[in-house]
């Protein structure tokens, strides 16, 4: 038999939940996901993701410490090659395109089966995006206010 020759996804579980880090980290290491490192605050994962750079970042965007759009901000200057997966009870039109203008490459409900995160993860380490079916029009049209400004030059 031949050993597989894929690398593990190395994953940040961003959650102030220890029962849910808990959680999902039995389950994704049940599925052949390397769980790297934990954090409960934007401030400590900022830290771990400096330093571990890892694949993935699973980010809980309600942590007390500061708002998931601005920690997925922070969390992509500190570990630039690392995705971000937003992981929420909400499921607002508003919350998922605010997380996807952060730098967010997925959004994944908490209220889904773990197999939806499970999915998210290895497709947006792979480079695919992964958000909520039905949000297309909403993650396209440009933010409130916008309308009829010409694009910022590259």
């Amino acid at each position: 038999m031949k050993p597989d020759s894929r690398k593990k996804i190395r994953v940040l579980l961003v959650d102030d939940h220890p029962v849910v880090r808990a959680g999902v980290r039995a389950y994704l290491a049940c599925h052949g996901i390397d769980v790297a490192g934990e954090a409960a605050d934007a401030f400590e994962a900022l830290k771990k993701a400096a330093a571990l750079a890892p694949d993935v970042i699973v980010l809980d965007i309600n942590l007390p410490s500061l708002p998931g759009d601005e920690v997925a901000r922070r969390l992509r200057r500190a570990a630039p090659h690392s995705r971000i997966i937003a992981f929420s009870i909400h499921s607002g039109e508003e919350y998922v395109t605010r997380m996807a203008r952060s730098g967010a490459r997925g959004y994944v409900i908490k209220d889904q089966p773990t197999a939806v995160l499970l999915a998210a993860i290895k497709h947006v380490s792979r480079g695919g995006l992964h958000f909520p079916a039905g949000m297309t029009d909403a993650l396209l049209s440009p933010p409130r206010g916008t309308a009829g400004r010409p694009a910022p030059a590259p």
